[in-house]
């Protein structure tokens, strides 16, 4: 099963965790209500995927690891932008994750909501609040220029709340906006190995 950060994990039983530290209250609580964790960035362990647990709140996320064969269902942030879940959900939130669906379309952009977004939108659980942002993942391809997230930037700053994108690269990740205005200069990228400056290329591509 290929994995990638940011998508969701189902799964059974906060037993089938792993962490070198006890886990927090929250922790169990938090699993018994919404069986999910998300992929975080780390280096991976044979037959182990590293995770991390969201809490109700924002301070409470806890790093752990999952066996592979305790997966139940993979969700990636790309089936959620297909399936535009957001369109039987009232809430303002997933009102405006529908014209950011459009913005990305006009594109051709393999792309995906996270966050609390995410979450909700895949669990069924209410994660998102009136303060929440929309954090999106696009996944850098060939042809996405400076000139292209200038233009995505400009668009997505029209909309009434917040939209952080990070684009996926080959070997970890970049934000939308500072690749916006890198006109060939490093960006710094968030890898297994800590944050690094680098700049893009074709052998960044997807």
């Amino acid at each position: 099963m290929e994995l990638n950060t940011h998508d969701l994990l189902e799964f059974e039983s906060v037993k089938n965790l792993i962490s070198n530290s006890p886990l927090p209250e929250w922790v169990e609580t938090s699993i018994a209500n919404v069986p999910f964790v998300v992929v975080r960035r780390a280096k991976v362990s044979e037959g182990l995927v590293p995770v991390g647990v969201r809490g109700p709140k924002r301070n409470e996320r806890f790093a752990a690891f999952l066996p592979v064969e305790q997966i139940v269902r993979r969700i990636t942030p790309e089936q959620l932008a297909q399936e535009r879940k957001w369109n039987d959900n009232s809430k303002e939130i997933f009102n405006y994750l529908g014209r950011v669906s459009k913005l990305m379309n006009t594109y051709s952009l393999n792309w995906g909501p996270v966050g609390s977004v995410g979450f909700e939108l895949a669990s069924g659980k209410e994660t998102t609040t009136k303060s929440s942002d929309i954090d999106i993942v696009i996944r850098f391809s060939k042809g996405f220029t400076t000139s292209i997230a200038k233009e995505i930037e400009a668009e997505l700053k029209k909309i009434q709340v917040r939209v952080d994108v990070q684009m996926e690269a080959m070997k970890g990740t970049f934000s939308l906006s500072e690749y916006a205005i890198s006109e060939g200069q490093p960006v710094l990228f968030r890898t297994v190995d800590g944050p690094l400056l680098k700049r893009i290329s074709i052998h960044d591509l997807r």
